[in-house]
């Protein structure tokens, strides 16, 4: 396991403004869905999965970057799909994109497919057994492929928390982990743990 703390100053090259108390939640979610693209690493022929994709926030990033890849989104609201594929008829439109109303459990999803999985904000890494949806992220993972795990906690005691159950479970069910994790003014704490299968 490799842990990376990268505490951005908020006026440092690449960090952006930092927000104030009263900014809107938007430009926090947009904020922690740009760093989850970055630390990703998309590149254009990736197959991509994403468990839980609210507004389509991320889907719109994600496609942005694909060419000959491809991002399928899945959420169990309704709303928050129909929200999500008006957000991005473009990508989709284009076979960049599919956006689904299911819960994973019941998704159905070819194996061994995606080369990148992401979730952000999605209790099931530290709440609960989350042991049968693990397993099923494992097999849906192309070889070599990664699983990302984003948080966003509100204090730096809360993040190292959040990485550590995360990071546990992941390692627990066969994966290699690292973490890394950056703060956005004093607001947030951002964290992810990425998870490789191994052999």
């Amino acid at each position: 396991m490799r842990s990376t703390l990268s505490d951005r100053d908020p006026g440092s090259p690449g960090a952006g403004p930092a927000f104030a108390a009263d900014e809107p939640v938007r430009a926090t979610t947009a904020h922690r869905q740009r760093w989850a693209v970055e630390t990703m690493a998309v590149a254009p022929d990736d197959q991509v999965l994403e468990i839980g994709c609210g507004r389509g926030a991320a889907v719109s990033l994600v496609a942005s970057r694909l060419t000959t890849g491809r991002i399928v989104a899945i959420d169990r609201a309704a709303t928050m799909v129909r929200l999500a594929t008006q957000r991005n008829l473009n990508h989709v439109s284009a076979g960049r994109a599919e956006i689904r109303c299911a819960g994973f459990e019941s998704a159905d999803l070819p194996a061994n497919r995606f080369t990148k999985i992401f979730a952000v904000n999605v209790s099931l890494f530290w709440l609960g057994d989350a042991a049968q949806q693990i397993a099923r992220m494992r097999s849906l993972l192309a070889p070599g492929g990664r699983l990302y795990v984003f948080g966003e906690r509100p204090t730096a005691a809360h993040a190292t928390a959040n990485l550590t159950t995360t990071r546990l479970l992941l390692e627990s069910h066969g994966f290699d982990t690292t973490t890394s994790s950056a703060t956005r003014g004093q607001r947030q704490v951002l964290t992810c743990v990425t998870g490789t299968a191994v052999e």
